[in-house]
């Protein structure tokens, strides 16, 4: 049961920090421009 867990809160929380990444870059990005 860990292991299912696992195998589905892991990669469903790098997603999140990766998404999260890539929106605050475009915002810093967004900043510069302006």
């Amino acid at each position: 049961m860990l292991d299912f867990l696992v195998s589905i809160v892991a990669p469903s929380i790098s997603g999140c920090i990766v998404v999260y990444f890539t929106y605050w870059l475009s915002k810093r990005n967004d900043k510069k421009k302006k």
